[in-house]
């Protein structure tokens, strides 16, 4: 069987390989990313959203659980991470290729509810269920503007894999 020229898929793989690690850098290191106010952005977050948008649902969940370990290694955490974000990645990925068009509007859209999903979840299951419990002060000043924070990344993620997707199409896509 003969399965065409894959080269430029691999090379789009390889470079949205490099964004998620950088992105990891960025997020994960002292003074990568500032805080603004106490919030932090988590731009793996949008960095993955914007993959998921364009590629297919087992590339995205891929990258997703690529993004989620690198997450996950630089917290030291269980897996919550990867497994949420393949969650994330896959659903996404699902929604733009069978009921969404693929836009700057639906990014934000995509962007805005993984954030809100990914927060409400890790409230859950690790401050409410593990006991350490929340405020609701912690809710509007840690939570909420590092929502709007990591917002604000979405279109430069987005564009970014636009950009990177086009210029490394192959011919059946």
């Amino acid at each position: 069987m003969h399965y065409g020229n894959n080269k430029p898929k691999y090379i789009r793989y390889g470079i949205y390989a490099v964004i998620l690690v950088l992105t990891a850098i960025l997020q994960n290191s002292k003074g990568g990313m500032p805080e603004i106010f106490g919030a932090r952005a988590f731009l793996f977050l949008p960095a993955c959203v914007s993959i998921a948008m364009f590629e297919r649902e087992i590339a995205a969940a891929v990258f997703g659980v690529f993004a989620g370990v690198l997450w996950d290694v630089s917290l030291g955490s269980d897996g919550f991470n990867a497994f949420l974000l393949l969650l994330i990645c896959a659903t996404c990925s699902l929604l733009i290729s069978h009921f969404m068009r693929n836009n700057i509007l639906t990014a934000l859209v995509l962007g805005a509810g993984s954030v809100a999903i990914y927060n409400v979840i890790y409230v859950i299951i690790n401050l409410i269920a593990d006991g350490a419990g929340i405020s609701v002060k912690q809710l509007f000043t840690f939570y909420l503007p590092s929502s709007v924070y990591t917002l604000i990344f979405v279109p430069i993620f987005y564009f970014l894999t636009s950009w990177v997707y086009s210029s490394h199409k192959t011919a059946d896509e």
